[in-house]
């Protein structure tokens, strides 16, 4: 089943661009990811390891500042040129990857690549809403849904034929063409396509403060919290799972990560085709389902459950990351709203940056299955105040 098959969304002009344009980087950047992890060790050899944990430190950092930033930016210079200069900067930084000979400049690199999508992403986010249908908002967050994870799969296989024929340097190069051609279809935009009227200037701050200050966005950020510690847990601790504890070849690591990609296409899938009700059950028994596959490949500890459980929990993940997202549109006005989409973005990724190396501290100190029952238990305590809170704005006391 395809998602393009909608014709109602996928006869929208402006979105198709807006997409393709996010597609093509998210590709690159997958791309980038793997050619990063060979520069750093030609560079450093052995330590490559910890030079990437922290370069992903810097990308949680430089996000979780800066992102509440870009609808400040948005809102002063415009959508549409906010996303063609942060897509412009990340050709040169992407394209300065290829001179780089000293550890030290893949950090300073970092910066600014992860600035350019700290302020692209948050902004794509918010200008979607305005360019398609209520109707079709739904299926165009699944199609986002489904670009992401595709590219996290195709992006590193493209790489490795990429890097066969011209080395990972120049890999680099290749990703830089894939932002320059993003930045060229946001260009063929008209340029008032995706503009919000800038009727007041608002602080940078206002969307943390809604983000706190709204039931329906505090909810939005529990269901972000969710996606945090499970998927955390199967990023991190699964090479170790497969290698150490089952004693696999690699190549049952790289079929654990597809299938897990597999459920997150899947779910996204299901939740564009649903209806209202069907949606909302879905949403309701994730958390449930991801505690209880999680429990169940902590018991078993078998390469079977182990792939049918990171297939529920990629298809958990997408459908908590499309209904946070619809949330936030709902509960947003057009002035405001690429505000809350970047304090969401930066909110979220404070998450994963907790998450991350949550994981990987438990899962080395104390093994892969005393760290599943430990993130299984994370997650409980995650979605209590979510339930809580989603069921107490349903009763009638709660509806203002």
């Amino acid at each position: 089943m395809s998602i393009e098959s909608d014709k109602g969304l996928w006869s929208n002009r402006i979105f198709q661009k807006l997409y393709w344009a996010h597609v093509i980087s998210l590709v690159g950047s997958g791309i980038s990811s793997i050619a990063l992890g060979l520069l750093a060790h030609a560079l450093v050899g052995a330590s490559a390891s910890a030079v990437l944990g922290y370069t992903l430190a810097i990308r949680i950092a430089v996000i979780v500042v800066f992102s509440p930033w870009a609808g400040q930016l948005a809102e002063r210079f415009g959508a549409r040129a906010t996303l063609i200069w942060s897509d412009l900067l990340r050709v040169g930084i992407v394209a300065a990857f290829f001179f780089v000979d000293a550890v030290w400049q893949i950090y300073v690199l970092a910066f600014f690549l992860n600035l350019g999508s700290a302020i692209f992403t948050p902004v794509y986010k918010a200008v979607i809403p305005g360019v398609v249908s209520d109707k079709d908002y739904p299926k165009a967050l699944a199609a986002g849904s489904i670009a992401y994870d595709t590219s996290s799969i195709l992006g590193p296989a493209l790489a490795g034929l990429l890097i066969a024929t011209v080395g990972f340097r120049g890999s680099f190069l290749f990703d830089a063409a894939t932002f320059l051609v993003s930045a060229l279809l946001v260009i063929a935009l008209p340029r008032a396509a995706i503009e919000a009227p800038a009727t007041s200037r608002t602080p940078p701050w206002h969307g943390l403060g809604a983000m706190f200050g709204r039931a329906p966005l505090r909810e939005s950020l529990l269901l972000a919290l969710q996606v945090s510690v499970a998927g955390a847990f199967v990023l991190v601790a699964t090479v170790d799972f497969v290698k150490n504890d089952l004693a696999l070849p690699d190549r049952f690591y790289a079929w654990a990560m597809a299938i897990y990609g597999v459920g997150s296409v899947c779910g996204a899938i299901a939740y564009s085709r649903g209806g209202t009700a069907f949606r909302n059950g879905l949403v309701t028994f994730g958390a449930p389902a991801m505690i209880s596959v999680l429990a169940l490949v902590g018991y078993f500890q078998s390469f079977p459950i182990l792939l049918v459980a990171w297939a529920v929990i990629g298809a958990v993940q997408s459908l908590l990351g499309i209904r946070g997202s619809e949330l936030l549109a709902a509960n947003s006005n057009k002035e405001e709203r690429a505000h809350i989409y970047a304090a969401h973005f930066a909110l979220s990724h404070a998450g994963w940056g907790l998450t991350y190396p949550l994981a990987g501290v438990l899962t080395s100190r104390l093994g892969f299955v005393h760290a599943d029952w430990i993130f299984a238990g994370l997650v409980t305590a995650v979605a209590i105040p979510y339930w809580i809170l989603h069921f107490r704005r349903r009763t009638p006391a709660a509806n203002r």
